[in-house]
């Protein structure tokens, strides 16, 4: 018989610590239209397997140039392509690169990078290119073959005090209405931050369970030039009173984080003013900064030309006020560990957010994140996020978390231009990139309008807070949105803020007065509302969520949010006029069995009048796979709940003692006396009786002593 060759299953083999990888940057110019993006697709499973919804994104640097940077294992020979696609959905629309495929070898190299050219014309199969570059690569893992390849999934855990937290960002100047200029040392320290003591039953209330300052050091203007990282701003108070608004918030069960300014200074740090004293060639932290003569125009760079010293510096974004350090500086890098390490100890805060964190090497972070679990394991690090990837500076050995601006906006835009479609792009897009992160979300910042000037509808409040409250990630609300309050960027009078100043306005006062705006206990009761819910269900605080059993028309959303003990499913609908048909939403079993029970914890009935009965709660059965979310009025919110029912304990079964009666003796002809032919009990002993605990009882109904 002809021997037949056993086939052996290759088991996909975990990227394993220390395997020697080639940094590989992948460059290419294209132009692309408004909403595509360049992604890299290639027969490697890091660079998709061929599977477009695997397909790697690419960042846009500049111009028509995208780039990416993929570590790839050593010795491998890899074919891969380029592709724009529209959008995030996996059957939506793509334009593949012509050509031949790329040819990958990584080789022994530590870094390649390449920059590649766009090929528009499809030359065939038959080409003879195309088929040498299919074949070359076929040779090589026939004579080098490799076990198949599994792709770690990226991911970051978060300290288990944040998974539940709910944040509340104060931008500490306008809060508490300090002026927006310090004029120094001859000022009188103000203990505005005292103030927060009347707030903080008011927060707890609000159901708030982690604070966020923004800057709160001495510095010139907004907090954002920093003069000294180890004092508090004047106009705010002293290190003795925020020690005590610690405490006082600890005791509250509130964490505390504060904002790190630590891209850059203001120029009446020390280090700014020596070098501006004694000139780059003889002050000694010249270089804490960039200094240099600039030929050319550059943005961003700055010029000091008072004194007898001039030079040029870089700035933050062009403000000469805002001089950028240099990180790469081993004295820099110290004084900003030794700034962490100190409110982190002294002080008892629990985390930092880290301003503009995506424009500092991520190697910065590595390092800045190992030296404040030294001294707090439990710490919290959240970066700012605005442009690029995320995954390039959050990760369980960088940040913790960042905050998500690719779906802040798309949470209000969506109702008020009752387009679902935004939010569900943008869902596709975070489940792609940052499935295994845990973001800070937000519907409003100190540099952002506040939602009450934004939205179109009233109503809506309570549908975008419920997105934020609901959605997978940590929610983070901006002080005073739950009353109403309002302001757009531009709108403000002080110059020192360029007009920002209009959404940061002090606080309003945390019992109502004539100054609370109409409508704002509304917005409060809902905020509190919501906030409660998602402290109250699990499924809402570490639950995952399948973008692919999303439902999404013009004007309604519907999500599914699976625990382990817990599902969820919440409707949001902007519609003006009452939905027909209802709406419905797909459940798989996995998710709930057909007759489970959800019950609207949104929707609940007001409590019943002296002698009226109570109401019942609305509740929905999944009916033949699907649940029927009607009726569903105008600009309507519906949250279900079913809590996964415990599984049956089986019954313990007990063992009993019980005294074996003793047949009788026969007596055989010829006077033998045998026993039965059973197991021959010995005298005084007695056999062993399994009896299920739950029916084993005496005939008084009690249970027999020997349980």
């Amino acid at each position: 018989e002809e021997e037949v060759e056993e086939e052996v299953q290759q088991v996909p083999r975990p990227r394993q610590l220390g395997e020697p990888t080639t940094k590989v940057t992948f460059s290419i110019e294209r132009e692309t239209e408004f909403g595509s993006h360049l992604n890299i697709i290639g027969a490697h499973p890091l660079l998709g397997a061929w599977d477009i919804a695997d397909s790697v994104p690419m960042d846009w640097v500049e111009g028509v140039r995208w780039e990416v940077t993929i570590e790839v294992p050593q010795l491998e020979l890899i074919e891969y392509k380029y592709v724009v696609r529209y959008g995030w959905d996996p059957e939506g629309h793509s334009i593949w690169q012509g050509g031949p495929n790329y040819m990958l070898a990584t080789n022994q190299s530590s870094s390649i990078t390449l920059k590649d050219t766009w090929v528009a014309d499809d030359w065939g199969e038959d080409h003879p290119v195309v088929k040498a570059s299919s074949a070359a690569v076929k040779i090589y893992q026939e004579e080098h073959p490799k076990p198949a390849y599994e792709v770690q999934a990226l991911t970051s855990k978060i300290p288990k005090w944040a998974e539940d937290s709910v944040f509340y960002q104060i931008f500490p100047m306008g809060f508490f209405g300090a002026p927006s200029l310090n004029i120094g040392e001859d000022a009188p320290v103000v203990p505005r931050l005292a103030l927060i003591a009347k707030h903080l039953d008011y927060l707890v209330d609000l159901g708030v369970s982690a604070v966020y300052f923004s800057p709160l050091f001495e510095s010139d203007t907004h907090g954002y030039d920093t003069a000294n990282y180890f004092e508090i701003d004047r106009r705010l108070g002293d290190k003795a009173l925020f020690r005590k608004v610690v405490k006082q918030c600890h005791a509250r069960g509130i964490r505390v984080v504060l904002d790190g300014v630590f891209n850059h200074t203001g120029q009446r740090h020390f280090a700014f003013q020596d070098l501006q004293e004694k000139g780059p060639d003889k002050s000694e932290y010249a270089n804490w900064y960039l200094v240099g003569a600039r030929t050319d125009d550059y943005e961003g760079w700055c010029q000091v030309t008072e004194g007898e010293h001039g030079f040029s510096y870089d700035c933050w974004e062009g403000h000469d006020m805002l001089p950028r350090l240099n990180l790469a500086e081993p004295a820099v890098r110290e004084h900003i560990f030794e700034v962490a390490r100190y409110w982190l100890t002294e002080m008892g805060i629990d985390g930092w957010r880290l301003d503009v964190a995506h424009e500092i090497s991520p190697d910065f972070w590595r390092e800045f994140r190992t030296k404040c679990e030294e001294v707090a394991p439990d710490c919290l690090l959240v970066g700012e996020m605005i442009h690029g990837n995320y995954n390039a500076w959050v990760g369980n050995d960088r940040l913790h978390t960042g905050t998500n601006y690719q779906l802040s906006k798309a949470m209000w835009s969506s109702l008020n231009d009752r387009n679902m479609d935004e939010l569900l792009t943008a869902l596709r897009r975070e489940q792609k990139l940052y499935s295994g992160l845990t973001l800070l979300n937000f519907v409003g910042n100190h540099d952002v309008a506040r939602i009450a000037s934004t939205l179109k509808h009233p109503e809506y409040y309570t549908l975008v807070s419920a997105l934020l409250m609901f959605l997978p990630g940590i929610p983070c609300l901006y002080y005073g949105d739950e009353l109403g309050m309002e302001g757009k960027p531009g709108e403000g009078s002080d110059p020192l803020c360029g007009g920002d100043d209009a959404m940061r306005r002090p606080m309003l006062p945390p019992v109502k007065d004539e100054s609370w705006p109409a409508g704002a206990e509304e917005r409060l009761s809902v905020t509190k509302r919501l906030v409660q819910i998602r402290k109250d269900n699990v499924v809402f605080q570490t639950g995952t969520m399948d973008i692919n059993q999303c439902v999404c028309t013009d004007e309604q959303f519907i999500f599914l949010r699976s625990a382990k003990t817990q599902k969820a499913v919440v409707l949001t609908s902007c519609a003006d006029t009452l939905v027909d048909p209802w709406p419905e939403v797909a459940v798989p079993t996995s998710l709930a069995p057909e007759g489970a029970v959800f019950t609207d914890v949104w929707n609940v009935p007001p409590p019943p009048g002296p002698g009226e009965e109570a109401a019942t709660t609305s509740t929905f059965v999944v009916t033949n796979g699907m649940l029927y979310l009607g009726p569903c009025p105008p600009r309507h919110l519906k949250v279900l709940v079913y809590n996964v029912p415990k599984p049956v304990p089986k019954k313990k079964k007990a063992t009993a003692v019980v005294p074996v009666a003793h047949e009788p003796e026969i007596s055989q002809p010829g006077g033998e006396i045998i026993l039965p032919e059973t197991e021959i009990p010995q005298p005084g002993t007695a056999s062993i009786v399994e009896i299920e605990s739950s029916s084993v009882v005496d005939q008084a109904g009690t249970t027999p002593d020997f349980f």
